[in-house]
């Protein structure tokens, strides 16, 4: 054998036992997976790495036909290669191959990137009690979903993301996926017959900064950059994140190892709770703060036909924690307030007669609680149910104190979700993008306008698309309404939101005034918002004359005494309004709509509408679609 046979022969092994195949070494990131959905009507690029310098070829086909199109890049020296595809037509499903890489069922479509908090993050099953049938019933190989896990990242970006591929729209594959983008994908899919991709590129309570750039940060708070760069050393965010845990389950040990309830069986049927305090479910009387456990039992009376079978207990939404049981099993646990509690009681377990339910409460801040308006009742496959009681008996547990722990919260720094999850997308081709944040920015709302137009700017650059459409969706009602003028966060950071879509000739808004809850910052319509989001890319995409929700034109004080308002469109419904002096103090006023205006009976130096955590009496809406008026401030002119 000749010497350089030897050579490659053994550079060959070497690379086998290294991991690396000589005939594969070419590698895709994980959005180029079966199941991909390309977009259609612009270039597509496909990028990967290679061995420095080398030439890869890149082939879309169909099965058993001509290759619909080939292209070649050459890797770099760092081993990254890009090439571009030609602009198609939806078509699929075909064959991406790259080299001796096949990637199967790929399809030619629209491709949407959902992106922001945990109003994205609101899945299916969140959601599931508002559309059981839709859901149970619906499965359609049109609608693609790909999900990006949680990356927190410092350091820069990184090449790829976690993710398990590319999945078809069904109950079970959809049942983790953002609500939001499982509706509108399959809207838009009924609607352009055409293959739709969701992206799910979203952390809840991330704020705004986590997905900007570490430059951009900085221009608006230097510290968060700085604090950034502190961190970048995965090293110690490990360290951190392991004391963090160790002290979390120190904490829970100790607490476990002081409650009472836990040595003396509170959770059992045949404990003696006669000497228990008796309290409303809505009226708790608990001290402030309250850092530890807090019990609570109630009695159930199960008839002869619904004993020994299994049954549905839907026990509201609760703060904070709880572990909850029944008849002494544990039937359900959840670690932080938002999620609706919708516990299994398996077959078997509930008795004719007497049985018990107990929640333990673990609470490090707020004293426990059972959230208003939520459903708290056992239901049985038969259709009947039975409501829980409001009255409870109460018995507190243990308190301790508040468990120790270092600055963590990484996934909440300057760029971290954007180094960690976002960037590596990038330049993936898009329909357009939807951004649903703003929860975790309410108090430093006035900056947001900036951040946000700083936002679209950096993705559009980074996508390599200057045009990107973004829908923005506008914060929903939340929190206790309120009959006086308020100062509010909520209601300022979506003034930003506004001003920044309308400043954006490819921006639009989503208003969502209507769908919020009052005891949920997760409100659960999503449906309904996802038809709203689909009408404004309508608006920007393919310039249909959709109307959206009426936005404000000018505010004019007349010499009659009233301030006349003018919006862009027909609108109906004149509560809401205030005016302000010129001390800046608002003052609630009343007027009248008619055609596009709305006279208001006083004047003053600035007019804001729906100005409130939760405006439930604001009524404007447009004549032609029936939605929403956006909340706004304007000033008034003469």
């Amino acid at each position: 054998m000749k010497k350089t046979q030897i050579r490659i022969l053994a550079i060959g092994i070497m690379m086998l036992f290294a991991g690396i195949n000589p005939a594969t070494a070419t590698r895709l990131p994980r959005i180029f997976s079966d199941g991909v959905v390309l977009q259609r009507g612009q270039p597509i690029p496909i990028w990967g790495w290679a061995e420095p310098g080398q030439t890869i070829t890149i082939s879309l086909n169909e099965e058993g036909k001509k290759a619909k199109s080939t292209v070649t890049a050459q890797a770099g020296s760092n081993g990254k290669w890009l090439a571009n595809l030609p602009s198609m037509k939806a078509s699929g499903p075909l064959t991406l191959q790259v080299d001796t890489i096949l990637i199967h069922d790929v399809w030619i479509g629209d491709v949407w990137l959902f992106s922001g908090q945990s109003n994205i993050d609101t899945d299916i099953e969140r959601v599931y009690p508002q559309y059981p049938q839709e859901i149970d019933q619906d499965a359609n190989d049109h609608v693609h979903l790909f999900k990006v896990e949680n990356e927190a990242v410092l350091e820069g970006p990184v090449s790829d993301v976690r993710s398990n591929g590319w999945k078809t729209l069904s109950k079970q594959n959809a049942w983790k996926i953002t609500a939001l983008g499982y509706f509108m994908g399959k809207q838009r899919e009924r609607e352009t017959g055409i293959v739709q991709g969701i992206i799910q590129c979203s952390w809840g309570g991330t704020p705004i900064e986590s997905w900007m750039q570490v430059d951009s940060v900085a221009k608006f708070d230097p510290r968060m950059a700085t604090e950034a760069h502190f961190y970048a050393d995965a090293s110690l965010r490990r360290k951190i994140n392991d004391v963090n845990g160790h002290a979390s389950r120190r904490w829970n040990q100790t607490l476990n190892e002081t409650d009472p309830g836990m040595s003396q069986g509170w959770n059992e049927l045949a404990f003696d709770d006669s000497q228990w305090a008796t309290a409303n479910q809505f009226q708790l009387s608990v001290s402030r703060p309250f850092i530890g456990s807090y019990w609570m039992r109630q009695h159930i009376k199960v008839d002869a036909a619904h004993a020994g079978q299994s049954a549905l207990l839907l026990l509201g939404t609760l703060v904070d924690a709880d572990y909850t049981f029944l008849n002494g099993k544990q039937i359900g646990h959840t670690g932080y307030q938002y999620p609706p509690r919708r516990y299994r009681i398996p077959e078997g377990l509930l008795r004719e007669g007497d049985n018990v339910l107990t929640v333990r409460f673990v609470n490090q801040g707020p004293p426990p609680q059972f959230v208003k308006e939520k459903p708290y009742r056992i239901e049985w496959n038969d259709g009947t149910s039975l409501p829980l009681q409001q009255e409870w008996l109460v018995h507190e547990g243990t308190k301790v104190n508040r468990a120790p722990s270092l600055p963590a919260g990484f996934q909440n720094m300057a760029a971290a979700a954007y180094n960690g999850m976002l960037s590596p997308l990038m330049p993936y081709a898009l329909s357009g993008a939807v951004w649903y944040q703003g929860e975790s920015n309410t108090g430093k709302a006035v900056v947001y306008e900036q951040q946000l137009q700083n936002l679209m700017d950096t993705w559009r650059k980074d996508f390599a698309q200057p045009e990107l459409p973004f829908v923005i969706v506008q914060l929903a009602n939340f929190m206790a309404p309120s009959p006086n003028p308020q100062e509010s966060g909520w209601a300022r950071l979506r003034e930003s939101q506004r001003r920044a879509a309308v400043s954006d000739p490819h921006a639009a808004l989503a208003v969502a005034i209507d769908l919020g809850e009052a005891n949920d910052i997760h409100p659960l319509r999503k449906k309904e918002l996802a038809e709203r989001v689909s009408l404004a890319f309508d608006h920007l995409i393919n310039k249909k004359p959709a109307v959206l929700s009426p936005q404000p034109i000018k505010a004019v004080s007349t010499n009659e005494g009233t301030t006349i308002v003018t919006f862009d469109q027909p609108i109906a419904g004149s509560v809401g309004f205030e005016i302000s002096d010129e001390n800046g103090t608002f003052r609630n006023v009343v007027g009248e709509a008619k055609d596009r205006q709305v006279t208001l009976r006083g004047q003053g130096t600035r007019v804001r509408y729906a100005w409130k955590d939760n405006p439930v009496e604001a009524n404007c809406r447009g004549t032609k679609n029936n939605l929403p008026a956006t909340p706004f401030e304007i000033e008034t002119t003469k």
